[in-house]
């Protein structure tokens, strides 16, 4: 009777492991046949920073300069729309808490310093504000898909670069985030300059921050994306900042003159 048994038993166990087997080959032949297409939500940046360069053709302009005209004011809900990517200049934004998030906002993409130096705009590092990872603006582009993204660059060590290796770094970080999020707009800011008698060790001056921003416009015109002058509502007929819109360091914005800069963008909306 035992000896039955164990015939039995062996026989159940056999079957339970062509059952088995025949379910692993079942799955491999389904995982060879359905592959991932990539549309689920990205959890980390491990992408290389080459997977945000352009693949494809990008649109260019027209040769007309897309100057953001003056309208209606659209409010803090505009403001609440927008991304930030933005060295010293305007990383008050952040760091006085003057969006709805305060200082934990997350509509601001600077280093985690600040400064982003101009010779590095095409490949600059941001903290992204999600989690903290440093990453590059395409990247972050990638993961994030801003409706409205605000570009301010340029102003950090701004004297030690070269007109040509300004536009060639500017144009290579917008067609960077053109490609890694085709849908989204891009405004780039002209930018703000320093007070009247500033002496800072870094060089900058009127003069040359007024160049740079006609660096910005044929660039902007080249790629045909969106211009907007905020630098205007802070600045005198010279380019000079306004005494009363400039910190101690005679230089970056205080929190007035970056509230005069969202005020601009406001009424100057897409």
């Amino acid at each position: 009777m035992f000896g039955k048994l164990n015939t039995l038993k062996n026989i159940l166990w056999a079957i339970g492991i062509v059952i088995c087997l025949g379910a692993v080959a079942v799955g491999l032949i389904f995982a060879s046949a359905v592959k991932y297409d990539g549309s689920g939500q990205i959890e980390s940046f491990s992408a290389p920073a080459e997977s945000a360069a352009p693949s494809a053709v990008l649109p260019t302009g027209d040769g007309t300069l897309m100057a953001l005209p003056e309208t209606e004011d659209k409010g803090q809900a505009y403001i609440d729309s927008l991304t930030f990517l933005c060295d010293s200049a305007l990383i008050g934004l952040r760091d006085y808490g003057l969006l709805s998030g305060g200082t934990l906002t997350t509509q601001v993409w600077g280093s985690s310093a600040g400064n982003i130096p101009a010779a590095d705009i095409a490949e600059c590092t941001i903290q992204y504000p999600a989690d903290g990872s440093q990453v590059s603006a395409a990247n972050a582009a990638m993961v994030a898909r801003p409706d409205i993204l605000v570009i301010s660059l340029g102003t950090d060590s701004l004297a030690a670069t070269t007109q040509e290796d300004f536009i060639a770094n500017y144009t290579a970080l917008l067609n960077a985030i053109r490609a890694a999020s085709p849908s989204t707009r891009i405004i780039c800011c002209s930018l703000t300059s320093v007070a009247t008698g500033y002496t800072g060790v870094d060089g900058l001056t009127a003069a040359l921050v007024g160049q740079a921003n006609e660096w910005i416009r044929q660039v902007c015109t080249d790629l045909g994306v969106y211009y907007a002058d905020a630098a205007s509502a802070v600045s005198d007929s010279s380019g000079s900042l306004f005494s009363e819109y400039v910190s101690a360091n005679s230089k970056t914005l205080n929190s007035d003159g970056i509230n005069e800069i969202l005020l601009y963008l406001r009424t100057h909306a897409l």
